[in-house]
C-alpha cells in the first residue's frame, strides 16, 4: 500500500509492450494506468519547442522547474498529459519525441523534478504505475511488481509497426540501432538505473498471447487478497 492507495508497477524496456500489457491490466482491475514514460516524453517536445539542448542538464532542469507537467484523468477515461494545463499527448508520440524522452531522463534533476507529478497522479485511485523505476524508485513499497522484456527482434518489428500507424517511414536497422542505444543508457545511467525491482515477476512478453500474459499478471495481483 503505498499513500493509502494500491499501486501495482509494470517497468521493462523499451518496445517490450509495456504499455499494452500495464493499459490491460489496470482495465481489468479497474485501476487508473499511469503511464510515466508520457511525462519525459513532455518534457523532450517542450524543450524541442524552446531550443534547449536536451544533452544539457542545467537547462532541462530549469525548463521542468518553471512549467508545469501534470498526468490527469481524461474525459471519457485514460489519461491526459498537460502542460500548464494544456492537452499534448498527441503531440508526443513520435519517434523523435520517444528518443528524447530518454535523453532527458538521464538528467538527475529532471528525475528528481517530476517524481511528485508520479507519486500525486490520480490521487485517491489504485495504480498500475508503468515505466522504468517504478518498481525501483517511484513506488518501491509496491506489493506486485512486473518487469517486462522481449526479444530485439520482436521489439524492432513492433516500433516498425506503431511508426507505420502513424505514418511515418521505417528503416529497421536505424529502429535496431535506437533501440539498443536507448538499452544502454537506460541500463546505464547513474541514477535510476532500468533494473529488475527486487521480488519483481519478470514477463516475457516475446510471443505469448497478450490476453493471457494480462490474465497471468491479473491473477498475481489477485493473489493478495480482495481489493
Amino acid at each position: 500500500m503505498v499513500n493509502e492507495r494500491l499501486v501495482v508497477t509494470v517497468d521493462g524496456v523499451a518496445a517490450s509492450g509495456k504499455t499494452a500489457l500495464a493499459r490491460g491490466l489496470a482495465e481489468k482491475l479497474h485501476f487508473e494506468h499511469l503511464n510515466s514514460g508520457l511525462l519525459y516524453r513532455a518534457v523532450a517536445w517542450a524543450a524541442y519547442q524552446r531550443g534547449i539542448d536536451l544533452d544539457c542538464a542545467e537547462e532541462v532542469s530549469q525548463l521542468v522547474a518553471t512549467h508545469r507537467f501534470e498526468l490527469v484523468k481524461a474525459v471519457g477515461g485514460g489519461a491526459e498529459l498537460l502542460i500548464d494545463g494544456l492537452a499534448r499527448s498527441n503531440e508526443l508520440t513520435s519517434e523523435q519525441i520517444s528518443a528524447g524522452a530518454s535523453l532527458v531522463a538521464r538528467h538527475a534533476p529532471v528525475r528528481e523534478l517530476l517524481l511528485p507529478a508520479q507519486k500525486e497522479a490520480f490521487p485517491g485511485s489504485a495504480l498500475v504505475a508503468e515505466g522504468r523505476d517504478m518498481g525501483t524508485v517511484v513506488f518501491p513499497d509496491a506489493p506486485v511488481k512486473f518487469f517486462v522484456t522481449a526479444a530485439l527482434d520482436i521489439r524492432v518489428q513492433r516500433r516498425a509497426a506503431q511508426l507505420l500507424h502513424k505514418g511515418e517511414r521505417v528503416d529497421l536497422d536505424v529502429i535496431r540501432r535506437d533501440l539498443e542505444a536507448r538499452d544502454e543508457r537506460d541500463a546505464g545511467r547513474s541514477v535510476a538505473p532500468l533494473k529488475v525491482a527486487p521480488g519483481a515477476i519478470v514477463i516475457d512478453n516475446s510471443d505469448q498471447p497478450l490476453a493471457a500474459i494480462i490474465e497471468r499478471m491479473y491473477q498475481s495481483v489477485q493473489a493478495l487478497g480482495p481489493m
